[in-house]
């Protein structure tokens, strides 16, 4: 598949066949097409627990369940920030979550300071989803967990120095690949200076989020605050 083709189709896939199996090689791929992502000083700090037993996917779907009531309530209360089509994936997410065929959980060791190591973890869980694209797997970035890390830690055996940092979901999608809609580049694109319009060949910029809080469709809707849509991006 065309690098771009995967960029522009890598869509989040929040239903997934629970009948369809993910083999241990294609996981093994994925997984190390996010070997190669960057970290600060190519420290490396990432680790990466694949998730397949049932009764440990049945209680982090518990826990995300609660997770997701919790962090869906904002865009409940006003609609038409997130598209209903978003929030209704997210909810089926939520409530079929442990049928998914594989969780991926990243984490990172945080040392003793508690150090977060965004910038070096999600280019890595960029890298494994467009991975899976191009093996026809729907994966999705969601972080709805982190309301409750610590049952996710406890259930895990995860020790206390180590942070997580995005539950992925990997399967066979029932949805179809296609481009999400964004806003045009037009509208997010600077040159020089905050809201002057020209960069990249763009011109016409309206100004800074000229759409306000909500794009296309409410399609940035589905990026909360700490990411806690439970659905991840579109």
């Amino acid at each position: 598949m065309d690098l771009f083709e995967a960029i522009r189709t890598t869509r989040a896939m929040r239903r997934l066949d629970p009948g369809r199996p993910v083999s241990d090689a294609d996981v093994r791929t994925i997984l190390e097409a996010a070997l190669k992502g960057p970290t600060g000083g190519n420290q490396q700090p990432i680790r990466w627990l694949v998730i397949r037993d049932q009764d440990t996917k049945d209680g982090l779907q518990e826990i995300y369940q609660r997770c997701w009531n919790r962090g869906r309530k904002p865009y409940a209360a006003e609609p038409g920030r997130i598209a209903p089509a978003v929030l209704n994936s997210a909810d089926h997410l939520a409530a079929n979550l442990h049928l998914s065929p594989v969780l991926i959980l990243a984490c990172a060791d945080t040392g003793p300071q508690g150090r977060r190591h965004d910038a070096s973890v999600y280019p890595s869980v960029q890298n494994l989803m467009l991975a899976a694209r191009a093996l026809g797997l729907g994966t999705t970035l969601t972080t709805a967990h982190l309301f409750e890390e610590e049952a996710v830690k406890e259930l895990l055996g995860i020790p206390s120095h180590v942070t997580t940092y995005a539950l992925i979901p990997v399967g066979h999608p029932l949805g179809k690949w296609g481009e999400p809609k964004r806003r045009p580049l037009e509208e997010v694109t600077y040159l020089d200076r905050w809201g002057r319009p020209g960069a990249s060949g763009a011109s016409g910029v309206a100004g800074a989020g000229a759409n306000g809080a909500n794009g296309a469709n409410g399609a940035n809707g589905a990026n909360g605050a700490n990411g806690a849509d439970g659905g991840g991006p579109v």
